[in-house]
């Protein structure tokens, strides 16, 4: 492995995070977790590794469906569809993630800013859909508790307009 290559990647993700003024926090040798920040997906963690030859994402859009799987796993392989650096995936515990590897040797400052752009924009502009789909009980019961008690609404639980 050209180790030139790898502490290239590893200045240019680096340089990427710190520009974008993102904590992270080093879980293990070229192992960083970060949090990014959606409009309707609030906290979007993102654990990027540093492997022998690529660089490796994966990041939790949500844990397993409580319902309605068929439409959730429907609404995620139409977004798989785009040619983006990122997919959905099922984790061992069949929780909803996104994950995708780029090549060392294509990773510079724009790729890793495309990257993190990819997830952050994946992430939000799928998370209502799946919760929708996925956990409409639990947002039922939530949107009769917040009427209740003279709360607004949850505008995820409020139908799509489009």
């Amino acid at each position: 492995m050209d180790e030139d290559l790898r502490t290239r990647a590893r200045r240019a993700l680096l340089d990427t995070l710190a520009a974008a003024e993102l904590d992270v926090d080093e879980v293990g040798d070229d192992r960083w977790l970060t949090m990014l920040s959606g409009e309707w997906k609030r906290t979007i963690p993102l654990l990027l590794d540093l492997e022998e030859r690529t660089l490796k994402v994966t990041s939790l859009l949500a844990g397993v469906p409580d319902e309605g799987h068929a439409e959730v796993y429907r609404i995620l392989l139409h977004k798989n569809q785009r040619p983006l650096p990122v997919h959905f995936a099922l984790d061992d515990e069949g929780d909803l993630i996104l994950t995708g590897r780029v090549p060392l040797a294509a990773i510079d400052e724009r790729a890793a800013d495309e990257l993190l752009g990819a997830v952050l924009t994946l992430s939000d502009e799928t998370f209502n859909q799946v919760l929708r789909a996925g956990f409409a009980s639990y947002l039922d019961v939530e949107q009769r508790w917040r009427a209740k008690n003279g709360m607004p609404p949850n505008p995820v639980g409020e139908p799509r307009h489009t």
